[in-house]
């Protein structure tokens, strides 16, 4: 594997769990997000023009629960849904589960307790013998999900472990967080035009290398076929407009891929919100990877079902991606490739190919 590259390895998902705004598990987001459900509430804070800030929250946590502790809620619902049909090993000695968790940058929202989150996933999933992985806490945003998904292919292949599980989870929702993204303009409201829906999420994958014992084991809902990753110096928090160089560099890297370049995508699926700035440097990555993209150009962003849930947007649009449903629509018999790709606001980008058989 190189720095930026999952490798030629496909990696097989075993199973996958999710909790959002619009479902507790895989099966009713996936439902909720291609029937155009969105689920949008006026909170308590105020932006700088005196409007409540909406924003897309799991209702059922309240709007005072700290953000370390709905992180901490979501995460275990997503894994109990994942896990919910992986045999318990028991009390046998197996090999530990390494656990790869994608997270928020450090300046986003309010603060995050890292090692209290952690601890409350592997005591919730202790029948698995799930513990963290070195250096498999990665707090780079939205495009956390795809460097755990890299880090989980050099796992499988350095510690020779079966199976490796990969999450991400984030929360914009807590008051604090709120707070500070209105503070910062950052949300959608007033005059303002260009701004976010705060969201929150969590989900996990369970991951082996394509064609193992363990995916004839256990059937596969889906294969990742690539990732690649980037970064990009004129990110969103630098002043300067968007040249698209560090997004153009992940599909560049899946074109000329050996598994994943074999044929262009049929849909693509975003994790950005809808601020200008996105649209204009995936215009100029397309441009420069026409090959790559579906023709004609049909995909769909996360922001139009669940607002802005921060790094967990990439494992639930991959979570989208094993729906395997154009526009939502009927699903096509065959085989159906779905681009997905993220970008944090400082500047780290990823991008994968999701393949399912219909």
């Amino acid at each position: 594997m190189t720095p930026a590259d999952m490798g030629s390895q496909p990696l097989d998902i075993l199973a996958i769990g999710l909790c959002t705004p619009l479902g507790l598990t895989a099966r009713a987001t996936q439902a909720e997000i291609a029937a155009g459900t969105a689920r949008m509430f006026q909170t308590d804070v105020s932006d700088p023009w005196g409007e409540p800030v909406r924003a897309s929250m799991l209702e059922p946590l309240g709007a005072a629960l700290p953000r370390t502790e709905r992180m901490a809620a979501m995460a275990i619902t997503a894994l109990q849904d994942c896990m919910r049909d992986v045999p318990s090993p028991g009390p046998h000695p197996l090999p530990l589960l390494p656990l790869v968790l994608g997270l928020s940058a450090p300046e986003e929202g309010a603060p995050l307790d890292v090692e209290e989150l952690v601890r409350a996933i592997e005591e919730a999933g202790v029948h698995w013998h799930i513990q963290l992985a070195p250096r498999g806490a990665l707090a780079l945003g939205r495009a956390a999900f795809f460097h755990a998904l890299c880090r989980a292919s050099a796992l499988l292949d350095t510690l020779r472990c079966p199976r490796v599980l990969v999450g991400a989870v984030d929360s914009f929702c807590d008051r604090e967080s709120l707070q500070r993204l209105a503070a910062q303009g950052r949300t959608l409201g007033g005059p303002h035009r260009d701004g976010i829906i705060p969201g929150e999420g969590a989900g996990f994958v369970l991951v082996s290398k394509a064609g193992g014992m363990e995916t004839r084991a256990h059937t596969a809902r889906g294969r990742v076929l690539g990732c690649a990753l980037a970064t990009d110096e004129r990110h969103f928090l630098q002043p300067q407009p968007p040249l698209g160089h560090g997004l153009t560099e992940v599909f560049q890297r899946l074109r000329v891929h050996p598994v994943t370049g074999t044929r262009r995508a049929d849909f693509f699926l975003s994790c950005q919100s809808t601020e200008a700035f996105w649209g204009r440097e995936f215009t100029q990555a397309y441009l420069r990877n026409i090959e790559l993209l579906p023709e004609p150009l049909t995909g769909e962003v996360i922001a139009g079902s669940l607002g802005d849930p921060g790094a967990a947007a990439g494992i639930i649009q991959t979570g989208m991606a094993l729906h395997a449903r154009g526009n939502w629509g009927e699903a096509r018999p065959g085989v159906w490739r779905t681009l997905v790709y993220g970008c944090s606001d400082r500047g780290h980008v990823g991008a994968c190919m999701v393949e399912v058989q219909t």
